[in-house]
């Protein structure tokens, strides 16, 4: 038979003699009572809270209930399970007793019956047998007496009938009141009577003098805010029992001068409003003209460099349609420039190094000398400008019906009226709205000219999509490079049964599928071209002039005639002043004349 070790065995006890140590000591058993006094009138029953915490039981042990006062009284004794009471204070014989069945709950509680005013005082829960540092608790009690008030009528004075309040019973002393049928305090006549009766319990008297009212209900209240406890009596007051008097002729005149004071005040009143509502209507108004004055500021200076913002993309996305076909590019750099680019783009030889020598001119000028370059083409030369929008639009007419999102602010800046306010426009569809566009686009007045704005805002919400379109035309051109580069790469390795045949034959159906769509989208923009060479002058003749002649009407205007000095903000000099005399002499022998670059623009 094996045995465990004895120092095995030790082990175990240490640690079970520990284990009861913790235990023990994170349990320890305290007589727990409440932290506030308890409070009852005198007659009641009343039961003094006393418990042991954690809720072990009780009935096995020895608790003793005594009240502290000069000498203790035994009050109850819980002894061997059962009440012992032999040694009972007389005054407490046949009115204690505790919960026998709540006892294996730790509760310990101790009913008093038919409490009386000597009860009040503190009085002791004990454990003498318990081993915790906490064996005892102390319970206040506090105990009280009220009783109701009695209202009685103790004749008249003056005008009102005199009212007597009575109560007594009451410990400790109360307060008393009196109140209107609406809860107002009335003024009483004096201070409260006060005295003992036999018992030693309060009594108090009080009266009060009250004047007829619509109701006649008066109420009498005594409170005792230890005890927290209250009585009313209400009283009805016939009007018979009020004095005689002219109160009607009285109660007339008043109300007569009343309302003459009310109509003269509401007069006033109403006088002052109606100049106060003038005034802050003025104020109003002019406020509002401030703030429209500023809103249309705001909105012009919005709308102006919105305007520069589309006039540059514009002259980005078509500079080598402007570059190709501007003609008067000398009088255009005279107004735009005033620097040795100057020079320079005069003494070019060919009108297409003009306009690249005035296009990076106006790379560094920024979007704001671009749009005054838009905005001189759209006046010396609209075809050029009313040209690209007008042909693209047409030509893309199908794509940009499916492709355009943002329908409703092309709408607002178009059509605003015929078309953003049209409430069957906002039924439809993204496509259908488009077609109807397109609609009032032909039927436009000035159609190139609704177009090339079309354009434009296009440029600025819809960038992507006119990038995409015009990639669209350039793109078999691209894959016929891409095509020759694959096959220069393949070289010698290039078989019928490699993948890389597979990939070239796929890009050859593809690039022939692109050449007949550019084909085609070629041949609508030549048709397009020839519909805007037939317009014509009022005459039936086309309009034309040659360079020589446009450059003829731009001579000899004057600054402030030139394009944008109304209308357009004013120009300042895009690469500060011309070459000097000196500069000049040095250019003609050949040197070279440095510009600073700080007096650009």
């Amino acid at each position: 038979m094996k045995t465990f070790p004895t120092s095995a065995v030790w082990c175990f006890g240490i640690l079970f003699i520990s284990v009861s140590l913790i235990t023990t000591g994170s349990s320890e058993v305290q007589v727990v009572g409440p932290a506030d006094p308890v409070v009852a009138l005198a007659g009641d029953d009343v039961i003094l809270p006393c418990s042991l915490k954690p809720n072990v039981s009780a009935e096995d042990m020895v608790v003793q209930w005594t009240r502290l006062n000069r000498k203790a009284e035994k009050v109850h004794l819980y002894l061997d399970s059962r009440d012992s009471n032999e040694d009972q204070s007389p005054s407490y014989r046949g009115r204690t007793s505790m919960f026998h069945e709540e006892l294996k709950n730790g509760i310990v509680s101790l009913k008093l019956n038919r409490v009386t005013l000597s009860d009040t005082g503190s009085y002791r829960c004990f454990f003498p047998k318990l081993t915790s540092l906490v064996t005892e608790t102390t319970v206040q009690l506090f105990v009280g007496a009220v009783s109701q008030p009695v209202i009685s009528i103790d004749g008249t004075k003056g005008w009102g009938v005199v009212l007597k309040c009575e109560s007594g019973g009451w410990f400790p002393e109360p307060q008393m009141e009196w109140l209107d049928s609406s809860g107002t305090f009335l003024p009483a006549d004096g201070p409260p009577e006060k005295y003992r009766d036999s018992e030693d319990l309060y009594a108090l008297r009080r009266h009060v003098t009250v004047n007829q009212t619509d109701t006649n209900r008066f109420t009498c209240r005594v409170h005792q805010t230890e005890i927290n406890h209250l009585k009313e009596t209400e009283i009805h007051v016939p009007d018979e029992v009020f004095p005689k008097s002219q109160v009607g002729l009285i109660v007339g005149l008043l109300i007569a001068a009343a309302v003459v004071v009310l109509a003269a005040s509401v007069g006033v009143y109403m006088w002052r409003k109606h100049i106060e509502e003038k005034k802050r209507r003025e104020l109003l108004e002019e406020q509002e003209k401030e703030c429209r004055k500023l809103l249309e500021e705001q909105v012009k200076d919005f709308k102006l460099k919105r305007d520069v913002k589309r006039d540059a993309k514009f002259v980005k996305r078509n500079i080598d349609h402007l570059i190709q076909n501007v003609t008067m590019v000398t009088p255009i750099a005279f107004y735009l420039i005033r620097s040795e680019m100057y020079s320079k783009i005069h003494a070019a030889r060919t009108r297409q190094g003009q306009m690249e020598m005035l296009y990076e001119a106006l790379t560094f000028g920024g979007d704001h000398v671009k749009s005054d370059f838009y905005r001189i083409l759209l006046d010396l030369e609209p075809d050029l400008v009313n040209d690209p929008g007008a042909i693209f639009v047409d030509v893309h007419k199908d794509q940009l019906i499916q492709r355009v999102t943002k329908v409703k602010p092309i709408l607002h800046e178009l059509f605003y009226e015929e078309l953003y306010c049209n409430t069957r426009i906002n039924q439809m569809t993204s496509q259908e709205q488009m077609r109807q566009l397109y609609m009032d686009l032909e039927v436009a007045e000035d159609s190139r000219s609704v177009k090339l704005d079309f354009y434009r805002i296009l440029l600025d919400l819809e960038s992507n999509l006119v990038r995409d379109l015009d990639e669209l035309l350039n793109l078999p051109g691209q894959l016929d490079k891409l095509k020759i580069e694959t096959v220069s790469s393949a070289g010698s390795n290039w078989t019928e049964d490699s993948d890389f045949y597979e990939v070239n034959k796929n890009l050859t159906v593809q690039l022939d599928k692109v050449t007949i769509e550019r084909d085609e989208l070629k041949e609508e923009l030549r048709k397009a071209r020839e519909i805007q060479s037939l317009s014509t002058s009022p005459g039936g003749q086309q309009e034309t002039q040659t360079p020589s002649q446009k450059s003829e009407r731009i001579e000899g205007m004057e600054m402030k005639s030139l394009p944008g000095s109304g209308s357009l903000p004013e120009k300042r000099p895009l690469l500060g002043p011309g070459p000097q005399n000196d500069d000049l002499d040095e250019m003609e022998r050949g040197g070279r004349v440095t510009i600073d670059n700080n007096s650009m623009l």
